[in-house]
């Protein structure tokens, strides 16, 4: 397994995972938006392939997590957790105080998941992501962060 920085050249591969895991997929444009000097984006890769990716952000002391994706049929191996762990670590490095996400109140495996690495509830967003039934609660979580400096 390699992780390694994301280009705008692998946003064909990432529409590709994000369609397949995602009812509400981002668009290419969502993905080439992203490629700015405050985003940090990674992927794994196993034999030169896409497995998984997130997309990060970080802004004067905080990070955030706006989006991680793991290939439907990687999921369940540790793949997750491995690029969950790259975030914290490379929120670290940027002396971020806080890291901060949104997930959807139904997703319990990636609440498990952040929950597992420190993730705290810190607030609710209601009515926040679009969903079959019509919206839905985004759940605000937060890690305190000691940097590495």
């Amino acid at each position: 397994m390699l992780i390694r920085a994301l280009t705008v050249a692998d946003i064909p591969a990432l529409l590709a995972i994000e369609t397949a895991a995602n009812p509400y997929p981002w668009t290419a444009g969502v993905f080439k938006s992203c490629f700015g000097s405050q985003y940090f984006n990674f992927g794994i890769f196993g034999d030169e392939q896409l497995l998984g990716f997130y997309f990060g952000q970080f802004i004067a002391i905080e990070s955030q997590l706006f989006n991680i994706c793991v290939r439907s049929d990687q999921q369940g191996k540790g793949l997750g957790a491995t690029l969950l762990a790259h975030f914290i670590a490379e929120s670290q490095l940027r002396s971020a105080t806080e890291a901060w996400l949104e997930v959807r109140a139904s997703n319990h495996a990636a609440i498990h998941l952040y929950q597992k690495h420190g993730f705290i509830e810190a607030g609710c967003r209601p009515n926040y992501y679009s969903s079959a039934t019509g919206k839905e609660d985004a759940l605000m979580l937060c890690l305190p962060l000691r940097f590495a400096n």
